[in-house]
Protein backbone atom coordinates (compact mmCIF):
# COMPACT_ATOMS: atom_id res chain seq x y z
CA UNK A 1 0.00 0.00 0.00
CA UNK A 2 1.35 3.45 -0.93
CA UNK A 3 2.35 5.62 2.00
CA UNK A 4 0.82 9.04 2.48
CA UNK A 5 2.75 12.33 2.07
CA UNK A 6 3.33 12.67 5.81
CA UNK A 7 4.76 9.13 6.03
CA UNK A 8 7.15 9.83 3.15
CA UNK A 9 8.37 13.10 4.70
CA UNK A 10 8.67 11.83 8.26
CA UNK A 11 12.21 10.32 8.09
CA UNK A 12 13.60 13.41 6.34
CA UNK A 13 11.83 15.74 8.81
CA UNK A 14 13.17 13.79 11.77
CA UNK A 15 16.75 13.89 10.44
CA UNK A 16 16.51 17.63 9.63
CA UNK A 17 15.21 18.49 13.10
CA UNK A 18 17.83 16.29 14.79
CA UNK A 19 20.65 17.90 12.78
CA UNK A 20 19.29 21.40 13.50
CA UNK A 21 19.32 20.71 17.26
CA UNK A 22 22.82 19.19 17.18
CA UNK A 23 24.22 22.00 15.00
CA UNK A 24 22.62 24.75 17.14
CA UNK A 25 23.77 23.35 20.47
CA UNK A 26 27.18 22.36 19.13
CA UNK A 27 27.79 25.73 17.51
CA UNK A 28 27.15 27.65 20.70
CA UNK A 29 29.29 25.17 22.65
CA UNK A 30 32.16 25.35 20.15
CA UNK A 31 32.02 29.15 20.20
CA UNK A 32 32.39 29.04 23.98
CA UNK A 33 35.37 26.64 23.91
CA UNK A 34 37.20 28.37 21.03
CA UNK A 35 38.30 31.75 22.46
CA UNK A 36 39.56 33.14 19.18
CA UNK A 37 36.36 32.36 17.29
CA UNK A 38 33.72 34.92 16.47
CA UNK A 39 30.69 34.88 18.75
CA UNK A 40 27.63 33.22 17.26
CA UNK A 41 25.01 35.74 16.18
CA UNK A 42 21.89 35.54 14.04
CA UNK A 43 23.89 35.42 10.81
CA UNK A 44 26.15 32.65 12.08
CA UNK A 45 23.22 30.60 13.30
CA UNK A 46 21.41 31.11 10.00
CA UNK A 47 24.46 29.96 8.01
CA UNK A 48 24.91 26.91 10.27
CA UNK A 49 21.27 25.88 9.80
CA UNK A 50 21.30 26.07 5.99
CA UNK A 51 22.26 22.38 5.79
CA UNK A 52 19.27 21.04 7.81
CA UNK A 53 16.87 23.41 6.01
CA UNK A 54 18.17 22.36 2.57
CA UNK A 55 17.89 18.73 3.63
CA UNK A 56 14.19 19.25 4.22
CA UNK A 57 13.25 21.57 1.34
CA UNK A 58 15.28 20.39 -1.67
CA UNK A 59 15.05 16.58 -1.73
CA UNK A 60 14.72 16.40 -5.54
CA UNK A 61 17.51 18.84 -6.43
CA UNK A 62 20.60 17.19 -4.97
CA UNK A 63 23.18 19.29 -6.83
CA UNK A 64 21.57 22.59 -5.74
CA UNK A 65 21.19 21.29 -2.19
CA UNK A 66 24.89 20.32 -1.98
CA UNK A 67 26.03 23.66 -3.45
CA UNK A 68 23.90 25.67 -1.02
CA UNK A 69 25.02 23.63 2.01
CA UNK A 70 28.73 23.79 1.04
CA UNK A 71 28.51 27.48 0.21
CA UNK A 72 26.83 28.27 3.54
CA UNK A 73 29.36 26.34 5.64
CA UNK A 74 32.25 27.88 3.68
CA UNK A 75 30.89 31.37 4.34
CA UNK A 76 30.34 30.47 8.00
CA UNK A 77 33.98 29.43 8.46
CA UNK A 78 35.41 32.29 6.37
CA UNK A 79 33.63 34.79 8.62
CA UNK A 80 35.54 33.41 11.60
CA UNK A 81 32.85 31.43 13.41
CA UNK A 82 33.78 28.36 15.47
CA UNK A 83 35.02 25.19 13.81
CA UNK A 84 33.22 21.88 14.15
CA UNK A 85 29.48 21.20 14.49
CA UNK A 86 28.40 23.48 11.66
CA UNK A 87 29.88 20.92 9.24
CA UNK A 88 27.37 18.31 10.45
CA UNK A 89 24.50 19.81 8.49
CA UNK A 90 26.42 19.59 5.21
CA UNK A 91 27.50 16.01 5.92
CA UNK A 92 23.84 15.17 6.60
CA UNK A 93 22.90 16.59 3.19
CA UNK A 94 25.59 14.48 1.50
CA UNK A 95 24.40 11.32 3.28
CA UNK A 96 20.75 11.95 2.36
CA UNK A 97 21.69 12.55 -1.29
CA UNK A 98 23.57 9.26 -1.33
CA UNK A 99 20.65 7.38 0.24
CA UNK A 100 17.77 8.77 -1.82
CA UNK A 101 19.05 9.83 -5.24
CA UNK A 102 19.48 7.71 -8.38
CA UNK A 103 22.35 5.29 -7.53
CA UNK A 104 25.03 6.29 -10.05
CA UNK A 105 24.29 10.01 -9.96
CA UNK A 106 23.91 10.06 -6.17
CA UNK A 107 27.41 8.62 -5.68
CA UNK A 108 28.95 11.19 -8.02
CA UNK A 109 27.11 14.12 -6.42
CA UNK A 110 27.78 13.01 -2.84
CA UNK A 111 31.51 12.31 -3.22
CA UNK A 112 32.02 15.40 -5.39
CA UNK A 113 30.22 17.43 -2.73
CA UNK A 114 32.47 15.95 -0.04
CA UNK A 115 35.61 16.94 -1.97
CA UNK A 116 34.19 20.41 -2.58
CA UNK A 117 33.26 20.81 1.08
CA UNK A 118 36.73 19.90 2.35
CA UNK A 119 38.33 22.06 -0.32
CA UNK A 120 36.26 24.97 0.97
CA UNK A 121 37.18 24.10 4.58
CA UNK A 122 40.90 24.02 3.77
CA UNK A 123 40.53 27.33 1.93
CA UNK A 124 38.80 28.86 4.96
CA UNK A 125 41.58 27.61 7.25
CA UNK A 126 44.19 29.18 4.98
CA UNK A 127 42.22 32.44 4.87
CA UNK A 128 42.04 32.52 8.67
CA UNK A 129 45.70 31.54 8.94
CA UNK A 130 44.74 28.83 11.42
CA UNK A 131 47.38 26.11 10.84
CA UNK A 132 46.66 24.53 14.22
CA UNK A 133 43.45 23.09 12.84
CA UNK A 134 45.14 20.88 10.20
CA UNK A 135 44.93 17.70 12.30
CA UNK A 136 41.29 18.30 13.14
CA UNK A 137 40.47 18.97 9.52
CA UNK A 138 42.06 15.71 8.43
CA UNK A 139 40.09 13.84 11.10
CA UNK A 140 36.86 15.51 10.01
CA UNK A 141 37.50 14.57 6.38
CA UNK A 142 38.10 10.99 7.44
CA UNK A 143 34.82 10.88 9.39
CA UNK A 144 32.99 12.35 6.40
CA UNK A 145 34.37 9.55 4.21
CA UNK A 146 33.30 6.96 6.82
CA UNK A 147 29.77 8.42 6.91
CA UNK A 148 29.49 8.24 3.12
CA UNK A 149 30.82 4.66 3.04
CA UNK A 150 28.30 3.60 5.68
CA UNK A 151 25.51 5.32 3.71
CA UNK A 152 26.66 3.46 0.57
CA UNK A 153 26.46 0.15 2.44
CA UNK A 154 23.01 0.96 3.77
CA UNK A 155 21.87 1.95 0.28
CA UNK A 156 23.08 -1.34 -1.21
CA UNK A 157 21.51 -3.35 1.58
CA UNK A 158 18.17 -1.61 1.08
CA UNK A 159 18.43 -2.19 -2.68
CA UNK A 160 19.06 -5.92 -2.14
CA UNK A 161 16.11 -6.11 0.24
CA UNK A 162 13.87 -4.35 -2.29
CA UNK A 163 15.04 -6.68 -5.07
CA UNK A 164 14.37 -9.71 -2.85
CA UNK A 165 10.85 -8.45 -2.05
CA UNK A 166 10.19 -7.81 -5.75
CA UNK A 167 11.41 -11.30 -6.65
CA UNK A 168 9.24 -12.84 -3.95
CA UNK A 169 6.20 -10.89 -5.16
CA UNK A 170 6.93 -12.05 -8.71
CA UNK A 171 7.19 -15.67 -7.53
CA UNK A 172 3.90 -15.32 -5.69
CA UNK A 173 2.20 -13.88 -8.80
CA UNK A 174 3.62 -16.73 -10.88
CA UNK A 175 2.42 -19.29 -8.34
CA UNK A 176 -1.06 -17.76 -8.34
CA UNK A 177 -1.19 -17.80 -12.15
CA UNK A 178 0.03 -21.40 -12.22
CA UNK A 179 -2.57 -22.45 -9.66
CA UNK A 180 -5.32 -20.70 -11.60
CA UNK A 181 -4.24 -22.49 -14.76
CA UNK A 182 -4.18 -25.82 -12.91
CA UNK A 183 -7.69 -25.25 -11.54
CA UNK A 184 -8.94 -24.21 -15.00
CA UNK A 185 -7.52 -27.42 -16.47
CA UNK A 186 -9.09 -29.52 -13.73
CA UNK A 187 -12.49 -27.92 -14.26
CA UNK A 188 -12.20 -28.28 -18.04
CA UNK A 189 -11.32 -31.96 -17.77
CA UNK A 190 -14.09 -32.72 -15.28
CA UNK A 191 -16.80 -30.75 -17.04
CA UNK A 192 -15.88 -31.67 -20.61
CA UNK A 193 -15.81 -35.38 -19.83
CA UNK A 194 -18.92 -35.36 -17.65
CA UNK A 195 -21.06 -33.20 -19.92
CA UNK A 196 -20.04 -35.24 -22.94
CA UNK A 197 -21.03 -38.41 -21.08
CA UNK A 198 -24.35 -36.89 -19.98
CA UNK A 199 -25.08 -35.79 -23.55
CA UNK A 200 -24.47 -39.29 -24.92
CA UNK A 201 -26.49 -40.96 -22.17
CA UNK A 202 -29.35 -38.51 -22.59
CA UNK A 203 -29.41 -39.23 -26.33
CA UNK A 204 -29.54 -42.97 -25.65
CA UNK A 205 -32.32 -42.48 -23.11
CA UNK A 206 -34.43 -40.43 -25.51
CA UNK A 207 -33.87 -42.94 -28.29
CA UNK A 208 -34.94 -45.91 -26.15
CA UNK A 209 -37.65 -44.22 -24.11
CA UNK A 210 -40.54 -45.63 -26.16
CA UNK A 211 -38.92 -48.96 -27.14
CA UNK A 212 -36.94 -50.17 -24.14
CA UNK A 213 -37.95 -48.59 -20.85
CA UNK A 214 -35.38 -50.57 -18.84
CA UNK A 215 -32.50 -49.38 -21.01
CA UNK A 216 -33.81 -45.81 -20.86
CA UNK A 217 -34.00 -46.08 -17.07
CA UNK A 218 -30.41 -47.36 -17.04
CA UNK A 219 -29.31 -44.34 -19.12
CA UNK A 220 -31.03 -41.97 -16.70
CA UNK A 221 -29.33 -43.71 -13.77
CA UNK A 222 -25.99 -43.29 -15.53
CA UNK A 223 -26.74 -39.59 -16.01
CA UNK A 224 -27.44 -39.27 -12.29
CA UNK A 225 -24.23 -41.08 -11.34
CA UNK A 226 -22.10 -39.11 -13.81
CA UNK A 227 -23.51 -35.75 -12.74
CA UNK A 228 -23.07 -36.61 -9.06
CA UNK A 229 -19.45 -37.63 -9.59
CA UNK A 230 -18.81 -34.47 -11.63
CA UNK A 231 -20.28 -32.29 -8.89
CA UNK A 232 -18.12 -34.03 -6.29
CA UNK A 233 -14.98 -33.43 -8.35
CA UNK A 234 -15.91 -29.79 -8.97
CA UNK A 235 -16.47 -29.32 -5.22
CA UNK A 236 -13.07 -30.86 -4.53
CA UNK A 237 -11.36 -28.49 -6.97
CA UNK A 238 -13.23 -25.41 -5.75
CA UNK A 239 -12.55 -26.41 -2.16
CA UNK A 240 -8.88 -25.70 -2.85
CA UNK A 241 -9.79 -22.20 -4.04
CA UNK A 242 -11.83 -21.49 -0.92
CA UNK A 243 -9.22 -23.06 1.36
CA UNK A 244 -11.80 -25.42 2.84
CA UNK A 245 -10.44 -27.90 5.32
CA UNK A 246 -7.20 -25.99 5.98
CA UNK A 247 -6.44 -26.34 9.65
CA UNK A 248 -9.87 -27.86 10.43
CA UNK A 249 -10.18 -31.39 11.76
CA UNK A 250 -13.47 -33.02 10.71
CA UNK A 251 -15.49 -35.00 13.27
CA UNK A 252 -14.55 -38.66 13.51
CA UNK A 253 -18.05 -39.72 12.46
CA UNK A 254 -18.13 -37.39 9.43
CA UNK A 255 -18.25 -39.13 6.05
CA UNK A 256 -14.97 -39.15 4.14
CA UNK A 257 -15.02 -36.37 1.52
CA UNK A 258 -15.14 -37.44 -2.09
CA UNK A 259 -12.07 -36.39 -4.10
CA UNK A 260 -10.87 -37.25 -7.59
CA UNK A 261 -9.34 -40.71 -7.73
CA UNK A 262 -5.82 -40.69 -9.12
CA UNK A 263 -4.96 -44.41 -8.99
CA UNK A 264 -4.83 -46.02 -12.41
CA UNK A 265 -7.21 -48.78 -11.35
CA UNK A 266 -10.02 -46.20 -11.73
CA UNK A 267 -9.40 -45.73 -15.46
CA UNK A 268 -12.17 -48.16 -16.64
CA UNK A 269 -14.90 -45.92 -15.24
CA UNK A 270 -13.92 -43.29 -17.83
CA UNK A 271 -15.21 -45.61 -20.58
CA UNK A 272 -18.86 -45.53 -19.46
CA UNK A 273 -19.98 -42.77 -21.89
CA UNK A 274 -18.45 -44.59 -24.87
CA UNK A 275 -19.89 -47.92 -23.70
CA UNK A 276 -23.35 -46.34 -23.68
CA UNK A 277 -22.78 -45.42 -27.31
CA UNK A 278 -21.72 -48.96 -28.23
CA UNK A 279 -17.96 -48.32 -28.41
CA UNK A 280 -15.72 -51.05 -26.97
CA UNK A 281 -12.86 -49.67 -24.86
CA UNK A 282 -9.97 -52.01 -24.06
CA UNK A 283 -7.50 -51.25 -21.30
CA UNK A 284 -3.97 -52.67 -21.31
CA UNK A 285 -2.66 -51.59 -17.91
CA UNK A 286 0.33 -53.16 -16.21
CA UNK A 287 -1.04 -54.76 -12.99
CA UNK A 288 1.91 -53.37 -11.05
CA UNK A 289 0.66 -49.86 -11.83
CA UNK A 290 -2.83 -50.41 -10.48
CA UNK A 291 -2.49 -50.38 -6.65
CA UNK A 292 -2.93 -46.99 -4.98
CA UNK A 293 0.49 -45.45 -4.40
CA UNK A 294 2.25 -47.58 -7.00
CA UNK A 295 2.62 -44.45 -9.15
CA UNK A 296 3.19 -41.01 -7.55
CA UNK A 297 -0.02 -39.02 -7.29
CA UNK A 298 1.04 -36.21 -9.63
CA UNK A 299 2.12 -38.68 -12.34
CA UNK A 300 -1.04 -40.79 -11.94
CA UNK A 301 -3.10 -37.59 -12.08
CA UNK A 302 -1.55 -36.54 -15.39
CA UNK A 303 -2.05 -40.03 -16.85
CA UNK A 304 -5.65 -40.10 -15.64
CA UNK A 305 -6.46 -36.75 -17.23
CA UNK A 306 -4.77 -37.69 -20.51
CA UNK A 307 -6.93 -40.81 -20.78
CA UNK A 308 -10.04 -38.90 -19.71
CA UNK A 309 -9.58 -36.13 -22.27
CA UNK A 310 -8.65 -38.59 -25.02
CA UNK A 311 -11.79 -40.66 -24.46
CA UNK A 312 -13.88 -37.49 -24.31
CA UNK A 313 -12.45 -36.41 -27.67
CA UNK A 314 -13.30 -39.81 -29.17
CA UNK A 315 -16.90 -39.35 -28.04
CA UNK A 316 -17.09 -35.83 -29.42
CA UNK A 317 -15.04 -36.01 -32.62
CA UNK A 318 -15.02 -39.63 -33.79
CA UNK A 319 -18.63 -40.74 -34.40
CA UNK A 320 -17.43 -43.71 -36.52
CA UNK A 321 -15.19 -45.14 -33.80
CA UNK A 322 -16.12 -48.63 -32.61
CA UNK A 323 -12.99 -49.61 -30.67
CA UNK A 324 -10.58 -47.70 -28.47
CA UNK A 325 -7.41 -49.15 -26.96
CA UNK A 326 -5.81 -47.58 -23.86
CA UNK A 327 -2.33 -48.75 -22.92
CA UNK A 328 -0.46 -47.76 -19.74
CA UNK A 329 2.98 -49.24 -19.11
CA UNK A 330 6.35 -48.42 -17.62
CA UNK A 331 9.40 -48.09 -19.85
CA UNK A 332 12.49 -47.73 -17.62
CA UNK A 333 11.94 -44.40 -15.83
CA UNK A 334 9.02 -43.33 -18.03
CA UNK A 335 5.30 -43.94 -17.79
CA UNK A 336 3.86 -44.37 -21.29
CA UNK A 337 0.17 -43.72 -21.96
CA UNK A 338 -1.36 -44.28 -25.41
CA UNK A 339 -4.96 -44.01 -26.60
CA UNK A 340 -5.85 -45.23 -30.13
CA UNK A 341 -9.26 -45.26 -31.81
CA UNK A 342 -10.52 -46.69 -35.10
CA UNK A 343 -12.62 -43.70 -36.08
CA UNK A 344 -11.21 -43.75 -39.58
CA UNK A 345 -8.86 -41.23 -41.20
CA UNK A 346 -8.66 -37.80 -39.69
CA UNK A 347 -11.20 -36.48 -42.16
CA UNK A 348 -13.78 -38.81 -40.62
CA UNK A 349 -13.44 -37.03 -37.28
CA UNK A 350 -15.60 -34.04 -36.53
CA UNK A 351 -12.56 -32.21 -35.12
CA UNK A 352 -8.83 -32.25 -35.74
CA UNK A 353 -7.80 -32.44 -32.08
CA UNK A 354 -6.41 -28.93 -32.07
CA UNK A 355 -8.82 -27.48 -29.50
CA UNK A 356 -8.38 -26.51 -25.90
CA UNK A 357 -8.53 -30.12 -24.71
CA UNK A 358 -5.43 -31.19 -26.62
CA UNK A 359 -3.58 -28.02 -25.66
CA UNK A 360 -4.50 -28.57 -22.02
CA UNK A 361 -3.24 -32.17 -22.21
CA UNK A 362 0.03 -31.05 -23.73
CA UNK A 363 0.55 -28.33 -21.09
CA UNK A 364 -0.27 -30.77 -18.30
CA UNK A 365 2.17 -33.41 -19.58
CA UNK A 366 4.95 -30.90 -20.28
CA UNK A 367 4.40 -29.40 -16.84
CA UNK A 368 5.29 -32.82 -15.40
CA UNK A 369 8.45 -32.92 -17.52
CA UNK A 370 7.04 -35.23 -20.18
CA UNK A 371 6.04 -35.04 -23.83
CA UNK A 372 2.81 -35.59 -25.74
CA UNK A 373 2.19 -36.47 -29.38
CA UNK A 374 -1.25 -36.54 -30.98
CA UNK A 375 -2.36 -36.93 -34.56
CA UNK A 376 -3.81 -39.20 -37.27
CA UNK A 377 -2.94 -42.89 -37.02
CA UNK A 378 -3.49 -45.91 -39.25
CA UNK A 379 -7.06 -46.51 -38.09
CA UNK A 380 -8.06 -43.15 -36.68
CA UNK A 381 -6.48 -40.84 -34.11
CA UNK A 382 -3.73 -41.59 -31.58
CA UNK A 383 -2.54 -39.84 -28.42
CA UNK A 384 0.80 -40.85 -26.86
CA UNK A 385 2.19 -39.34 -23.64
CA UNK A 386 5.45 -40.10 -21.85
CA UNK A 387 5.76 -38.93 -18.24
CA UNK A 388 8.99 -39.28 -16.24
CA UNK A 389 8.83 -41.15 -12.96
CA UNK A 390 10.66 -39.64 -9.95
CA UNK A 391 14.32 -40.61 -9.73
CA UNK A 392 14.02 -41.30 -5.99
CA UNK A 393 11.29 -43.92 -6.47
CA UNK A 394 12.48 -46.97 -4.54
CA UNK A 395 12.79 -50.38 -6.21
CA UNK A 396 9.88 -51.65 -4.16
CA UNK A 397 7.72 -48.81 -5.44
CA UNK A 398 8.84 -49.01 -9.06
CA UNK A 399 6.27 -50.65 -11.30
CA UNK A 400 7.58 -53.60 -13.24
CA UNK A 401 8.09 -53.47 -16.98
CA UNK A 402 5.05 -54.94 -18.75
CA UNK A 403 5.08 -58.56 -19.77
CA UNK A 404 2.58 -60.37 -21.94
CA UNK A 405 1.54 -62.62 -19.07
CA UNK A 406 1.05 -59.65 -16.72
CA UNK A 407 -1.02 -57.47 -19.03
CA UNK A 408 -4.75 -57.64 -18.57
CA UNK A 409 -7.44 -56.56 -20.96
CA UNK A 410 -10.75 -55.07 -19.96
CA UNK A 411 -13.68 -54.29 -22.22
CA UNK A 412 -15.94 -51.50 -21.15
Amino acid sequence: MDRGPLDRWRPRLFLAVALAVVVTVGTFGASHWQPGARDVDALGLLLALVGPVVLLTLPRRPVLAVLLAVGAVGTYLALGYAWGPALGGTVGVLVMVLLTGPPARARVVAWSGALLMWGVVVGAAALRDDGSRVGGLLGGAAWTAVALLVATGVRERLARAAAWRAARADRERTAVATERLRIARELHDVLAHSLSAINVQAGVGLHLLDRDVDQARSALASIKTTSRDALDEVRAVLGVVRGEGDGVTPPTDAPEPRTPTWDLAALPRLAEPLRARGVAVRFDVDPALRPPGAVPAHVAGVAYRVVQESLTNVGRHAPRARTVVVRVARDDDLLRVTVDDDGGPVGAHDGDGAGYGLRGMRERVEGAGGALAAGPAARGFAVAATIPLPADLSDAQRPRAPRTSDTTQEDA
